[in-house]
């Protein structure tokens, strides 16, 4: 659907990408912004925001079923 071709491209993956991908992907990104890891900077809070929204819209996404 739409809204997963916009959330793989938010997790920077394409459409070939299995559930290993998705979830390895989706670490590496809450990881590089996650306040915790960047002593406290709340500045990247929006992409980590779009990043669970993204992987929780795949997640449940038949094609990562």
């Amino acid at each position: 659907s739409g809204g997963d071709r916009r959330a793989l491209e938010a997790l920077g993956l394409d459409a070939n990408a299995d559930r290993r991908a998705l979830r390895t992907r989706y670490s590496e990104l809450v990881r590089r912004y996650h306040p915790d890891r960047n002593g406290g900077d709340r500045s990247h809070e929006a992409a980590l925001q779009r990043t669970i929204a993204a992987y929780q819209q795949l997640k449940g996404s038949v094609a990562f079923a």
